[in-house]
């Protein structure tokens, strides 16, 4: 596992012909203030928290938010049935102030409204979220124009933050750069055409071509990226972002929540199970996880999967005497499904990180993943887990075959992968993301300062 948190090098950074700008005197009390834009509850918030917490939020500018600790939202909550209430749960952080929250709220509505609606065209929903992040970053970038402030914007609001910013920000690679996850993609689709309905839904594959462009051009406009998987960073290097402007920050896992229970360890005689959680769709590599269980050719493992269906269950039929599949779990039914588990199987072709590898980890249960995910900045392999290259199920069946005839062993690796999980906090995650920050204002202090000159 690398080490991850270590510093990166201030070195002068030349900002780019296309943009310009200079701030006034009365400007310069905001260059220790970051504007902070996302659509969505994104990282539940914990990006927001940590720049609140450091005292470097301006605003975070986002569709909707709930703010808990004001008196009327209190006086309403009482009113809501119990759906609203959970949704308004999800779109509020204890501990961010709703004075360092700026929303936009018909840019989420309308999005929310159709993904609830059966039946409404995958484009129609396309076109409303994008309308919304184009709005966002605009509004975003425009307010850290106007007050002289930095700004750090998320993966597709970025191209209209910066634009409208004037220069370029600091910007939060969610997903793996576009460019890669296309290829990695497109080779799916050539592969398994049979995954076509779900592959083409992929935002990499169906966003229109100036669309894409500006996915692609918002990493190029960013002076320094934020990025939670070492592939994440891998694949911005590989489409020509500096290695030094790159600070990869694991996210963290509530280790309350997600914790292990002794009462539902399995016996070392029943069969095997695997745990699949995500997705169930080729991106996630529901392919590959199928061949696996073909590969092993034995009855003592069985396999349960929880997740919204994406690509024609049909792809399971042979293997309904092994195969349970949930498409719709509770959060409760989650955590003990992880619990009740042995082995955590996550064949994913491409992840920005891959938060139920911690989940499961923080309950206890030892992974096998790809290196097309977190895992590798999560487990040594063989340790608290296994990691292979994407695409080869032959290993993860070898992998699956240890684990069915080393139950004992097994049994150790879930203490081992408990006290790893323990190690990715939130706090660690806010510390992180935080110092980063405060590199990115000092370099960008440097380059105001010599524009001043």
């Amino acid at each position: 596992m690398p080490d991850l948190l270590t510093p990166n090098p201030i070195t002068a950074v030349t900002t780019p012909q296309n943009f310009s700008g200079r701030r006034g005197d009365s400007q310069l009390v905001n260059r220790r203030k970051v504007v902070l834009v996302h659509a969505g509850a994104r990282d539940a918030y914990q990006l927001a928290l940590a720049l609140s917490e450091a005292g470097l939020l301006d605003k975070l500018v986002t569709d909707l938010f709930w703010p808990l600790e004001l008196s009327w939202t209190k006086t309403l909550t009482s009113f809501f049935p119990p759906s609203i209430l959970n949704l308004l749960r999800r779109r509020s952080a204890p501990g961010l102030p709703g004075t360092e929250v700026m929303t936009l709220p018909t840019t989420g509505l309308g999005g929310l409204l159709l993904d609830k609606l059966p039946r409404v065209p995958f484009t129609w929903k396309r076109r409303m979220v994008r309308t919304a992040d184009r709005k966002l970053g605009r509004s975003a970038g425009q307010r850290a124009n106007r007050l002289g402030a930095g700004l750090l914007s998320y993966s597709y609001t970025g191209y209209d933050a910066f634009e409208a910013y004037g220069r370029p920000g600091l910007l939060f690679q969610v997903h793996p750069h576009p460019t890669t996850m296309r290829r990695i993609l497109l080779e799916e689709l050539r592969q398994h055409p049979e995954c076509a309905a779900s592959l083409k839904q992929e935002w990499e594959l169906s966003l229109p071509e100036a669309d894409f462009s500006h996915l692609v051009r918002e990493v190029e406009m960013a002076s320094h990226f934020l990025a939670a998987s070492s592939f994440t960073r891998s694949s911005l290097i590989e489409n020509g972002a500096s290695a030094h402007r790159i600070t990869v920050v694991p996210y963290g896992v509530d280790l309350e929540k997600y914790r292990p229970d002794p009462a539902r360890l399995r016996s070392n005689n029943s069969k095997l199970r695997l745990l699949f959680v995500g997705r169930i769709n080729q991106r996630k590599g529901v392919k590959y996880l199928l061949e696996t269980m073909r590969l092993l050719r034995t009855r003592e493992v069985e396999l349960v999967v929880c997740g919204r269906v994406l690509d024609d269950l049909s792809l399971f039929k042979s293997f309904m005497s092994q195969v349970q599949i949930r498409p719709s779990v509770s959060e409760r039914d989650l955590i003990d499904a992880y619990q009740s588990a042995d082995l955590f199987v996550f064949p994913s072709v491409g992840e920005g990180f891959g938060q139920v590898l911690l989940e499961s980890m923080a309950c206890g249960l030892p992974i096998l993943s790809t290196t097309h995910t977190a895992a590798p900045d999560l487990i040594d392999d063989g340790i608290q887990g296994f990691v292979v290259q994407p695409r080869q199920p032959a290993l993860m069946a070898e992998r699956i075959e240890w684990a069915l005839s080393h139950r004992n062993q097994l049994d150790d690796m879930r203490v081992i992968a408990r006290r790893r999980a323990e190690h990715f906090t939130w706090e660690r995650f806010r510390s992180g993301v935080a110092n980063a920050t405060h590199r990115y204002l000092d370099q960008t202090d440097l380059i105001t300062r010599a524009s001043d000159v």
